[in-house]
């Protein structure tokens, strides 16, 4: 293997194996490392961890910081002596994440195992709200955010839309809060425990870290004066993009846009803190919607759609020149997809960050040197990503003459797979980039009924996909061990 060229994979906690439907930091995150090392996959990418928002998006998260309860481990709590039995399995054969349903059915066990936890682990919880600073706020928020019955912080009681310090919370309110902040000592405890597994197995983990906060956020809820907001705590613009590839309206995200100017000011502090307490939880930060550091799309509130807007300078480079002083060590790659302007590569490569080859978008492009070619080392390539049609849903949707210019590029190459999909992943897997990343819905050679995200839509289907049984994975796992080892990864 070389230790500069690795492969890896691509796939959501959520998407897990579970008995209680939404996957966890349980067993089966541990088989899944397992497996993936038996296949010679030193990297395993995740979807954002933090705890999931509005229409289910990981992008949408209520904190940069906190951890989705739905992950928590059961088994474990009953190992450590805080349950005395752990309920039986729910929705365990259904083909989507139910994500209230799930956390619901999980909640009494959590608030059970809080009663012993209280005591139990007294000094481990005031410990890890000291060395966690932001954990009590959002123990507020959430307490307030349940018997608000989970709308947005800017329609609580007027009295409730202002972080407030402790000593002003009843003996009730104190205990809920004691609740959540126990809670996230246990997520992040378990998720650490996961990711010291898979580091001693020489496995990577790649955190992705939204460019932008959700509104409906502790982050936006306690430091209202960073982002553009009106007297009522309402957005004067939001965050989106212009007409594109997946929408021709564009993408109306609605995350609240940030008060770039105070940020530049006091040294991008927010920003900044994101990403270095993140590093606590991964061994690498994908950061979403790159691009956005060096212009974003600013849209009016008012506005229906992202038609109107306007691309915004971003100060980047001051930024990356702060972080650097910070975290100069902090490895980072740049989402850098999309209709760019040449700007955006240029400060990409001015720090020397690895940007994304999507062999998607890129492989006929560069079968005949059009376009821009993506090819080299310091690059990470997907056959997609999980805002993308599967490569065999993608394939389907082609036209007949585009079906015979892959099959006769391919076949050019004499790969030693027979499958289409295999030889794209041998193709991946040939290219310079020093990380070739693959969905595990790829890897099965699965359709479009297995997509995780398409972009631009709210429905019950995007980010509900789960994978039932590791089975499949399991037996293709020597085959690809092959491929892997063959292109010297």
């Amino acid at each position: 293997m070389n230790k500069n060229r690795l492969a890896g994979v691509l796939f959501p906690v959520s998407a897990l194996p579970s008995r209680y439907n939404i996957g966890d930091f349980g067993k089966k995150a541990y088989e899944f490392a397992d497996i993936i090392e038996k296949g010679g996959f030193r990297i395993w990418q995740v979807l954002p961890i933090n705890p999931l928002g509005y229409g289910h998006s990981p992008y949408q998260p209520f904190s940069s910081f906190a951890i989705e309860e739905g992950y928590c481990d059961l088994d474990d709590l009953l190992a450590r002596g805080l349950l005395k039995e752990v309920p039986a399995p729910y929705l365990e054969n259904e083909p989507k994440v139910h994500y209230e349903e799930a956390r619901s059915y999980k909640e009494p066990y959590l608030h059970k195992a809080y009663e012993v936890a209280k005591s139990k682990e007294r000094k481990e919880i005031d410990e890890f709200a000291i060395s966690h600073p932001w954990a009590h706020g959002y123990g507020i928020f959430m307490m307030n955010k349940k018997r608000n019955n989970l709308v947005s912080w800017n329609f609580w009681p007027k009295e409730q839309q202002d972080l407030i310090d402790n000593d002003k919370l009843n003996e009730e309110e104190k205990a809920q809060v004691d609740y959540e902040v126990w809670l996230q000592m246990t997520l992040y405890r378990q998720w650490l425990s996961l990711k010291k597994y898979c580091n001693d197995k020489g496995i990577k983990m790649i955190g992705d870290i939204p460019f932008y906060v959700g509104f409906d956020s502790l982050d936006v809820y306690s430091q209202k004066g960073y982002f553009l907001l009106d007297n009522d705590y309402k957005p004067t613009y939001i965050a989106g993009v212009p007409p594109d590839y997946f929408s021709p309206t564009g993408q109306r995200w609605g995350n609240p846009i940030y008060d770039w100017e105070k940020l530049e000011k006091e040294h991008f502090s927010l920003v900044i803190d994101r990403l270095t307490r993140n590093a606590e939880l991964y061994d690498v930060i994908r950061i979403d919607h790159f691009r956005a550091f060096d212009t974003y799309w600013k849209i009016p509130s008012s506005c229906e759609t992202a038609i109107e807007g306007k691309w915004i300078e971003a100060p980047g480079y001051a930024f990356f020149n702060e972080l650097k002083k910070v975290a100069p060590t902090l490895e980072i790659i740049a989402e850098d997809l999309g209709d760019l302007r040449p700007e955006v590569l240029e400060l990409r490569d001015h720090f020397a960050l690895p940007g994304m080859n999507v062999v998607e978008f890129s492989f006929l492009s560069a079968s005949d040197n059009s376009g821009y070619m993506c090819d080299k080392e310091n690059m990470v390539a997907y056959i997609a990503t999980h805002d993308n049609e599967t490569f065999m849903g993608y394939y389907f949707n082609l036209n007949e003459g585009e079906k015979k210019r892959w099959n006769e590029e391919l076949e050019k190459k004499n790969y030693s797979s027979l499958s289409l999909c295999d030889k794209v992943i041998e193709y991946t897997l040939s290219l310079k980039a020093k990380y070739a990343i693959f969905a595990v819905q790829d890897l099965l050679a699965l359709g479009n009924e297995a997509r995780i995200n398409k972009p631009g839509i709210i429905d019950d289907i995007n980010w509900t996909y789960r994978l039932k049984s590791f089975a499949p994975l399991s037996d293709k796992m020597s085959k690809l061990k092959e491929l892997v080892e063959k292109y010297d990864r």
